[in-house]
């Protein structure tokens, strides 16, 4: 596996990779990709994210070449010395900024540093001067002066993970739960080797920080298939660390497998912008609604305190327990003759969840795809026209109209009204009020 003259000749047709090419050698500077970038560049794989080492003065450095090229620097951490340069892009092909993280060695010297990665694959190098001379060449063979002292190339080639060293688990423990993120991102398998450590490990996880782990499993369950890696975690005693109340229970993978394969049933590709964009939607911590059904199917009657215990921000945490809750109660009445004020009513006190209560239910096979439809129907035909419309009046227009004070009086006889428009017995502002001046007759 080699990188190839044509992907550097891409990489450096940005004009901040050619600026930072220039900044570096007039200052003497020697730059080295690293990690992630370098493991992409061999997979081919676009990305606007980016690593850096040097051997000394790194905040220093990004500092000075941010302000060089106008761009934002941020400082991320102090050891090792890391600093970050956002630069925005106004290309109307791609409008994402392109991030520049620079970090100063964390040992001695570079390949030191390499193998303190958390994964031989994450554990290679390029000097960046090679690369800006490679991306110069005229013709189209391969260039490679990779520097690999875990023998990454090869575990990138055989699409196997491993850790460089048991030392880097001890170092930071979160990396047991990373391997299985790059499994399930990259699709590459672990080697038992790997597993055995994870299994060897897995009581140090509670170790670390709660968003740390949050945010690895997170990003499994980002992934289109993510079943089959949680599987692996389970398999490996690593799952219950991140989700002791599943402990002792039988998780139902075919739901989870059920919502993979069909995240849209059929019946509802009617709506598929609609739902695509429902549950990429995010709801705090980069989180979307689509990794928060999935984590809701794997949980089940086990979802009582998973907010506080992954601290899930207060929009995730609702959305959990609003589908959990409702779909629970729902179910208990629902069959393929569902009436259409239960429909109704379902829609009304849903709110915003009715959506992930559908689909739940569709990974659930609780409910025929003639009732999903329908519901979904009656939503879009009937509910929102409403919503959209408005109150038919307000409170205000009682008190002139009526001469009531304000009070729970007022409240009530909207509630009803609001009712009987849901209902489709009241259209218009005539009505309203002409069913207003009966509910007051009948209270006198």
């Amino acid at each position: 596996m080699k990188i190839s003259v044509l992907t550097l000749q891409e990489l450096f047709h940005d004009s901040t990779m050619q600026a930072l090419d220039t900044f570096a050698k007039a200052r003497g500077i020697r730059l080295y990709l690293v990690g992630g970038s370098v493991r992409d560049l061999l997979l081919e794989r676009q990305t606007t994210d980016f690593d850096f080492v040097l051997s000394s003065d790194a905040i220093h450095f990004a500092k000075a070449f941010a302000a060089n090229i106008k761009a934002t620097c941020i400082t991320l951490e102090a050891e090792p010395p890391t600093a970050r340069v956002i630069v925005k892009r106004y290309d109307a092909s791609n409008d994402s900024p392109l991030t520049m993280d620079f970090a100063q060695f964390r040992a001695e010297s570079l390949t030191d540093d390499l193998r303190l990665r958390d994964l031989t694959i994450n554990a290679m190098a390029v000097a960046f001067e090679n690369i800006a001379s490679g991306a110069n060449q005229s013709h189209t063979s391969d260039f490679q002066p990779i520097i690999d002292p875990c023998a990454g190339m090869r575990d990138l080639e055989a699409r196997r993970l491993q850790f460089p060293s048991e030392g880097v688990i001890l170092a930071d423990p979160v990396r047991l739960l990373r391997i299985y993120r790059f499994a399930a991102q990259l699709e590459f398998e672990i080697s038992e080797k790997a597993i055995a450590l994870v299994r060897k490990h897995r009581e140090l996880l509670p170790n670390v920080a709660v968003e740390r782990r949050r945010d690895e499993l997170m990003k499994i369950l980002g992934v289109e298939k993510a079943h089959p890696y949680l599987q692996q975690m389970a398999a490996s005693g690593l799952l219950t660390h991140v989700l002791p109340s599943i402990r002792g229970t039988c998780i139902p993978w075919h739901l989870i497998k059920a919502f993979e394969g069909a995240p849209i049933p059929l019946p509802l590709r009617t709506y598929f912008e609609e739902i695509g964009s429902y549950l990429q939607e995010e709801l705090g911590d980069g989180v979307n609604r689509c990794s928060l059904i999935k984590l809701s199917l794997l949980l089940g009657d086990n979802a009582s305190d998973i907010g506080k215990h992954l601290r899930l921000s207060r929009k995730a945490t609702q959305f959990i327990k609003g589908i959990i809750s409702k779909y629970a109660q729902f179910i208990k009445d629902v069959d393929t003759q569902l009436t259409r004020e239960q429909i109704i009513y379902f829609l009304r006190t849903s709110a915003s969840h009715w959506w992930g209560v559908l689909l739940y239910a569709a990974a659930s096979g609780s409910l025929d795809s003639v009732v999903l439809k329908k519901i979904a129907d009656t939503y879009y035909e009937h509910i929102l026209p409403i919503q959209e419309q408005g109150r038919l009046i307000t409170g205000d227009d009682l008190i002139q109209m009526f001469n009531l004070k304000e009070g729970k009086q007022i409240g009530n006889l909207l509630e009803q009204i609001e009712e009987r428009q849901f209902k489709g017995e009241i259209q218009t502002r005539e009505e309203a009020f002409a069913a207003i001046a009966a509910l007051i007759r009948q209270s006198e």
